[in-house]
């Protein structure tokens, strides 16, 4: 079974790759899909973008306000991937990225109850990440999902929580 989970996982991977090719971010292409921890449903996917129907920035020949790392005034993937998101038990769901979340969406990741965060590469600061550890949150890179897999579908501490 380890197996075919193993290759469940690397094909979402894969899927969140594709949907990070819809970014027209010129540095980082980053996308976020909340994923049912059985397999069966991607709820919402997200992945960093403007506005819908934003223009294109003349300075920047992208709806970027600015190619400056971190200034590029793109909604992030995961903000986006929230914002569509209609379950009521996101503590069901495994939110997987392309990129490991930067400080401000490490908050709302945890805010919005989700327990379970992965992703394909590492962001350029990760220092915040421990802030998942201080709230019980299981994560890390898609090959500690593969680790932490059995634990997810046995979790049920989600029941303890006030």
């Amino acid at each position: 079974m380890k197996d075919r989970n193993d290759f469940k996982i690397d094909q979402f991977a894969k899927i969140l790759i594709e949907i990070s090719n819809l970014s027209n971010s010129s540095s980082n292409r980053v996308a976020c899909m909340a994923l049912h921890r059985n397999f069966m449903k991607i709820a919402s996917f997200g992945y960093n973008g403007s506005y819908s129907g934003a223009p294109i920035n003349p300075e920047t020949r992208t709806e970027e306000d600015s190619l400056i790392p971190g200034q590029s005034g793109f909604i992030h993937a995961e903000v986006n991937m929230i914002a569509k998101f209609r379950e009521h038990d996101p503590h069901n769901y495994i939110v997987l990225l392309t990129l490991s979340p930067c400080k401000m969406c490490t908050k709302i990741l945890v805010n919005s109850g989700f327990r379970y965060i992965y992703w394909i590469e590492n962001y350029r600061e990760t220092e915040h990440l421990r802030i998942f550890d201080e709230c019980g949150i299981m994560h890390g890179n898609v090959n500690q999902l593969k680790e932490n897999y059995q634990r997810i579908l046995e979790d049920r501490s989600y029941l303890y929580d006030y």
